[in-house]
């Protein structure tokens, strides 16, 4: 992993370029005066010199780079010196994001944007990341460690975390102490909750409702039953259900089967059903006759060990819908119908936090 040190070794060996401007490094010792920044660089563009009060940081993430923003605002004297943040790789969004605040950023893969009113305006990017350890945070919001994440969809403040390993427990969600500490770690770095003590308390439900579906991955099958039941579907459903209480082996209905629950959006005529049981185990368990087949299937059952779609069950009439946030995922990446439905539970999901 890149860190501050490594970053000011890798300026003084000339790492740091944005054509078509020429970067020259022209003090690396913070002086008095200057507040915490770390260079002095010169760019140079056609007539233009323009000299910037750069501020080093190892990590690029939102709380990261603000707080970098920050020092490098405080430290700068327009129209002498200008601010500008040094990082080991700038992702397009963030260049986007310097460009709009006014702040120039460069890092050590060669992408960068300058930014000087009326004088200089560079913006480069398409540059690999050259250092993908110093990206590389745990995925708060993929997998099992997404459930961290999702506990603030169901409750938007915990006093402390212990609080939130007990709800990540009573709603199904078994989570180690370090995950969630971790979790936290990469939550509260990406703006998306904040702590002032023990109290944890959710910033942004939208963004977090984004990146969870932008990192959501369908859960892992382990053996897939598609058949044809002479029973309706809600009492197929009620029968297979009664086969796992009191087990470990849940049987929970997937997030298109939920729809209904959630959207004004008609019931699939396909029963689907998530279960850490064999089909046909529970086929028997449930004393439900179906016929193995693909033409005219009418019933679904998904094995799966995958703790994100048995996380939150909603019971509702003895059927087990899926979680409302299990649901949206699911419909996200769906078709435009399961699309539309999907905006709907979002905003079902949103309104349920009220104001936090």
């Amino acid at each position: 992993m890149v860190i501050e040190t490594d970053i000011l070794e890798r300026v003084r060996a000339g790492q740091l370029s944005l054509p078509p401007a020429e970067l020259r490094i022209l003090d690396i010792e913070p002086a008095a005066g200057r507040s915490a920044a770390d260079a002095i660089i010169e760019a140079r563009w056609e007539s233009q010199n323009v000299r910037f009060l750069a501020q080093f940081s190892r990590l690029a993430t939102p709380k990261a780079l603000r707080q970098a923003i920050a020092l490098a605002r405080d430290a700068a004297s327009p129209p002498e010196t200008y601010p500008m943040v040094v990082v080991p790789y700038l992702s397009p969004d963030k260049l986007d994001q310097l460009q709009a605040m006014g702040v120039s950023g460069v890092d050590l893969c060669g992408n960068g944007v300058l930014v000087v009113p009326g004088r200089m305006s560079i913006f480069r990017g398409g540059q690999p990341n050259r250092f993908p350890q110093s990206a590389k945070l745990r995925n708060v919001y993929r997998g099992k460690n997404s459930l961290v994440a999702r506990a603030f969809l169901l409750q938007p403040s915990f006093a402390q975390v212990k609080e939130i390993l007990e709800l990540l427990s009573q709603r199904g969600g078994n989570v180690a102490f370090s995950t969630v500490s971790k979790a936290l770690k990469r939550l509260e770095e990406d703006l998306i909750v904040s702590r002032q003590g023990d109290a944890i308390r959710l910033l942004q439900a939208d963004v977090l409702l984004d990146k969870l579906a932008a990192n959501y991955e369908p859960p892992d099958i382990e053996e897939r039953y598609r058949g044809k039941c002479d029973l309706p579907g809600k009492e197929t459903i009620r029968k297979l259900t009664s086969a796992g209480i009191g087990q470990e082996n849940k049987v929970i209905m997937t997030g298109a089967a939920s729809a209904e629950k959630y959207a004004a959006m008609a019931g699939e005529p396909l029963v689907s059903l998530y279960t850490s049981l064999p089909p046909t185990e529970l086929l028997e368990k449930g004393g439900v006759a179906a016929k193995e087949t693909d033409r005219f299937a009418n019933l679904e059952i998904l094995r799966t060990t995958d703790a994100r779609v048995l996380f939150d069950p909603r019971v509702e009439d003895s059927l087990p819908y899926a979680s409302p946030v299990q649901t949206y995922l699911e419909l996200a990446v769906g078709d435009k119908r399961q699309k539309d439905a999907a905006e709907q539970v979002r905003s079902g999901i949103l309104a349920s936090l009220g104001k936090f």
